[in-house]
């Protein structure tokens, strides 16, 4: 055989017949390559073995029933796991070793205490016991194995860095190793054992079933280091927190460190320190897939420019100590005074940041450490403290580092933006900024609460997996079950066209909803309505939309409501957009209204009404737009009513204008009481929406209407006024006749004009006019401005309809989406 292959296994995994068949199908993979094999311990037999020290030392009486119940335990493996060609020898090597170890823990508990030698030999028992079933194991189902005792050849020392290999010495004694027996195909050694340089046993505590895996590699000059695990690869975020993230294909060497110092699951740093030497990959690949790829580590870099930024990860339980005051501007040694003296206590700073005027430095540092290294930042500033050279010296507990890692963020502009934009889209603050020279890093320090919020936005932001918006529906109405069966049936489409995750989780109406935490069945949202609905809970409903590990909420309101506009600022101050096509929040009394508006501006959270003038139109799109390009608005005149546009279009004196009224009633084009239509004032709205997107501080009680609803019917029952309608006929007959007289067609419009202001009147217009010429329930708006003067810019179209109006409001939450980053 030529060349070797290192492999790392978790002994629990194959400490079955299973895992040890899947095991020897992956040492069979039909290479030419002999194999070094590092048995990780089994953490819970390892965990019962310390315990018995912590027992035996505190005289605990627990103790004889726990290492009898291991002992059963341990003796059940071997009869699982070792063959009965081995099975005697393992019985007496088992019996022998729990023997010394009852001696070796009645010792422990006559002296009250343990040495670090003692400590190691208990601790590493479950290690050897598991490496060595294994080796049986597979020697019986006929593979070339040697069982090696690692402590034979790994020599480490200990430094304040923590454990070091004696190169030449390992080296020196795997040669004698080979020596010894080189007739094998697979060797099999005990991961995380090894020898002191000076004597004794020794661990690698962290990940030591890894470190003797690129140990050994680079001993042999393997190909490749094979760490099978119980994941897929490296992720591209924590898959708790980030459902859609991704295994990353490959990352280099320093990509890997950075990701796994800022807690990715992933290799300790020093455990690849080994393999770097030689430039040797390791692939993180499941156990129970080896088939999958996984994910390859290496020095070579890959082109990445598709996706510079590899992934994201989370430190948290982190503490902000920030230092201020003008004294330390220009003055030399303040930030070595700083770190000598927090080195001194042995606190561990994991970012640093500094303004460049020197008025400020700020670190991060476990939590843990915090109140300790704001009195010992105290203690070491205290004469500049009492000259009021520093002003302050403060620890900020309960934040999280959020980290962005690729090599090939370096060089490509955009990268920060996209990171700090994406966070400040989801509305999470940033405390300090930290990036290196080698923009390999950005590492942000933000609250810990917004961990969730701040790595699936930014996870979302570089595209590595969907933009998710929390989606709440009050309303399940005509409009509003429109808008979620659009929903349902474009879901999928924008997920894999533009990454887009429309999440619908709560539904409401004023008696009942259905949450779910996941999201709803949308293609059977009435039935789990029906089915699974709880009592109407408005307070409980928004907090379920907005939780905090969704970067976006959005509530989309599609009542009439009167009350829940009121508490659109709240839901706005706490970060929540809304879309609606109900007018009151519009035309809220102008102090309500325009704190509602600062409030969405300063919060920088969007509130989206297109749909409540004109319906799916872009009126007030276009409104805006006439604006912010510097267009001077003259005049706005339009037709806002689909129900009054499909009247004054039916009434032409062939039928009389109470069965018109009743007729569109019939059809659904009224509202259930037509005088919410007939009065004027869904038009008075309207047009007060529109006056106030030019800036006039217009009130609704402020315009004049022309109600066509007579007064002795305004307080009278449905029913009645359906009934007694026909007393409108002889003036609207009146009203018609002399309109015809003069050539002109009724309209029922409303205006604004130069000055602010507004009118909602029944007029009459030539036949040849834009107004005129509408049909059906067509709205119409014409705009008169500065660059339109002689031909005003009119927009026309279909004005009512639940698929209409419930297409603008999609339309609104895909707008919204491209605000927060979906790349429509």
């Amino acid at each position: 055989m030529s060349g070797w292959l290192v492999h790392r296994v978790d002994g629990r995994a194959c400490g079955s017949r299973e895992g040890i068949n899947r095991l020897k199908e992956i040492l069979s993979d039909g290479t030419d390559m002999r194999s070094v094999v590092s048995v990780a311990s089994e953490k819970d037999v390892t965990e019962i073995l310390i315990s018995l020290i912590h027992l035996a030392m505190a005289r605990n009486e627990q103790l004889w029933g726990r290492m009898e119940e291991l002992r059963e335990n341990r003796f059940s493996m071997i009869d699982e796991m070792v063959p009965s060609l081995y099975r005697d020898q393992f019985d007496e090597r088992l019996r022998r070793d729990f023997h010394d170890l009852e001696d070796i823990i009645r010792a422990v508990w006559l002296v009250r205490d343990c040495s670090d030698r003692t400590r190691y030999y208990i601790s590493s028992l479950g290690t050897i016991w598991i490496t060595a079933a294994i080796a049986a194991r597979l020697k019986a189902e006929g593979l070339s194995v040697r069982y090696g005792n690692a402590e034979e050849v790994l020599v480490i020392r200990y430094s304040e860095s923590g454990p070091e290999v004696c190169w030449s010495e390992t080296e020196l004694r795997w040669k004698n190793f080979l020596e010894k027996d080189n007739s094998f195909d697979v060797l099999v050694v005990p991961g995380g054992l090894a020898t002191l340089e000076n004597g004794g046993g020794a661990s690698f505590h962290s990940d030591g079933a890894e470190m003797t895996a690129t140990i050994f590699a680079n001993l042999v000059e393997a190909e490749e280091v094979r760490i099978w695990t119980s994941v897929d690869g490296v992720m591209s975020a924590d898959p708790n927190m980030v459902p859609g993230s991704e295994v990353i294909p490959e990352l280099t060497y320093q990509e890997a460190t950075e990701l796994a110092f800022f807690g990715a699951d992933i290799l300790h740093p020093p455990a690849m320190t080994p393999a770097m030497i030689k430039d040797i990959p390791i692939c993180i690949s499941p156990f129970t897939h080896p088939d999958f790829p996984g994910t390859r580590i290496s020095g070579t870099p890959t082109n990445g420019a598709d996706h510079p930024v590899k992934g994201f990860s989370i430190i948290s339980d982190i503490a902000l100590l920030n230092i201020e005051g003008a004294g330390m501007i220009g003055v030399p040694g303040i930030s070595a005074r700083l770190f000598r003296a927090l080195n001194g206590k042995g606190i561990s700073v994991i970012l640093i940041s500094q303004a460049s005027s020197e008025h400020s430095i700020c670190c991060a540092v476990p939590s843990s450490q915090g109140e300790e290294a704001k009195e010992t930042a105290t203690g070491a500033f205290a004469s500049e403290l009492a000259t009021y050279r520093i002003n302050s010296i403060d620890i900020e507990g309960d934040c999280a580092i959020l980290a962005a890692v690729g090599d090939q963020m370096s060089g490509i502009p955009g990268i920060a933006a996209n990171f700090f934009g994406a966070l400040g889209k989801a509305g999470v603050n940033v405390r300090a900024i930290a990036q290196g020279s080698s923009e390999r890093n950005i590492s942000a320090v933000i609250r810990r609460s917004d961990s969730a919020r701040a790595l699936r936005a930014v996870h979302a932001g570089f595209y590595l997996s969907p933009q998710s918006l929390s989606i709440g529906i009050i309303g399940p109405g005509l409009i509003g079950g429109t808008l979620i069966n659009q929903i349902a049936g474009e879901s999928k489409a924008l997920r894999k066209a533009f990454n887009l995750d429309l999440r619908v989780r709560g539904i409401t109406d004023s008696r009942r909803m259905t949450l779910a935490e996941q999201g709803i069945d949308i293609d059977g949202w009435k039935k789990t309505l029906e089915e699974h609905a709880e009592e109407a809970d408005i307070d409980r409903f928004v907090d379920h939309v907005a939780a905090d590990y969704f970067p976006h909420a959005v509530i989309i309101d599609c009542t009439s409501s009167d009350e829940l506009p009121k508490r659109y600022a709240e839901w706005l101050n706490r970060g929540i957009h809304i879309i609606t096509p109900n007018k009151k929040a519009g035309t809220a009394p102008w102090n309500e209204y325009t704190k509602m508006t600062e409030i969405a501006n300063c919060r920088r959270r969007h509130f989206l009404y297109e749909t409540t003038v004109g319906a799916g139109l872009p009126i007030i799109g276009t409104l805006r737009e006439l604006i912010r390009t510097g267009d001077k608005i003259i005049s706005i005149e339009g037709v806002f009513s689909g129900t009054l546009a499909y009247l004054f279009w039916r009434f032409d004196g062939s039928s009389p204008f109470s069965s018109l009224v009743a007729e569109a009633k019939k059809l659904g084009y009224t509202e259930p009481d037509p005088r919410d239509d007939l009065s004027g004032m869904d038009i008075v709205r309207k047009t007060v929406i529109l006056a106030r997107e030019v800036g006039y501080p217009v009130e609704v009680e402020d315009v004049p209407v022309k109600s066509l609803v007579p007064p002795h019917l305004v307080d009278v029952s449905v029913a009645d006024f359906m009934k007694r309608l026909s007393d409108i006929d002889e003036e609207m007959d009146s009203l018609l006749k002399g309109a015809q007289a003069e050539n002109k067609m009724l309209k029922y419009v409303g205006s604004i004009d130069e000055s602010g202001n507004c009118r909602v009147e029944l007029k009459g217009y030539p036949m040849d006019h834009p107004f005129a010429r509408i049909t059906g329930s067509d709205n119409i708006v014409a705009f008169t401005t500065e660059r339109y003067r002689q031909q005003p810019l009119v927009i026309q179209g279909p004005g009512a309809g639940p698929e209409v109006t419930a297409g603008g409001v999609f339309a609104d939450l895909l707008r919204l989406a491209s605000y927060l980053g979906a790349k429509l």
